[in-house]
């Protein structure tokens, strides 16, 4: 049986034409198979999100995170509240014990196989994946992007192929974050990688976030 509480982290993601959307609140509260979620974030108004849109439902509860297919029963984005319909049964998976380390590092990133480059800045990272800053919007043709890390020490280029898990806009300052999961890096990548880690790690005034 699902191990989640009232207060817990959910996110609810879906796609606008190419755009991956996640939106962020707190269980509100639950009985199936509808579940109520108040956004902490700024809402949608543009009228995209409506009754009958399938999303994938994802809350971190425990010492895992749920995952479940829905539909959308009511979206009030002047009160932030959504309410869904949990299709089916929810899919657990184990929280992964990566260690996140704040930083500031810039980096370039473009959908696998697409010529445009986009630059941002990495604002966390693990060694699993990371949490990236663009300064505008960035339409995904496809979810799987190549991304080159500018280390700070040397400038040396690290590179990896990762896996948009979700995308948000951001409420205090222009621009969205990007989160990543990576899936590919070759054998010298992973060693730069290690090293990159651990400037990181090892900085003076840089700790490991906790969840």
């Amino acid at each position: 049986m699902p191990v989640f509480h009232v207060g817990d982290p959910v996110q609810i993601h879906f796609k606008l034409g190419n755009t991956a959307i996640a939106l962020q609140g707190k269980l509100a509260q639950m009985v199936r198979p509808l579940m109520e979620v108040h956004l902490t974030e700024e809402p949608l108004h543009n009228g995209a999100v409506k009754p009958g849109m399938c999303v994938l439902v994802v809350i971190s509860g425990g010492t895992g995170v749920y995952t479940a297919e829905a539909s959308i029963q009511q979206y009030r984005p002047h009160t932030g509240q959504v309410v869904v319909a949990v299709n089916g049964s929810f899919r657990f998976q184990q929280r992964r014990q990566h260690e996140r380390y704040r930083c500031d590092m810039q980096v370039r990133l473009r959908v696998v196989g697409d010529a445009e480059w986009i630059t941002g800045t990495c604002r966390d990272i693990s060694a699993g994946g990371a949490r990236i800053y663009l300064p505008q919007e960035f339409v995904l043709r496809s979810n799987t992007l190549e991304i080159v890390f500018i280390a700070p020490t040397n400038q040396q280029a690290v590179r990896a192929i990762a896996e948009v898990v979700r995308t948000s806009k951001l409420l205090e300052e222009t621009g969205w974050e990007v989160g990543v999961r990576f899936t590919e890096m070759d054998r010298m990548e992973k060693i730069r990688f290690a090293r990159l880690l651990q400037h990181w790690a090892s900085a003076e005034g840089h700790e490991p976030i906790h969840p």
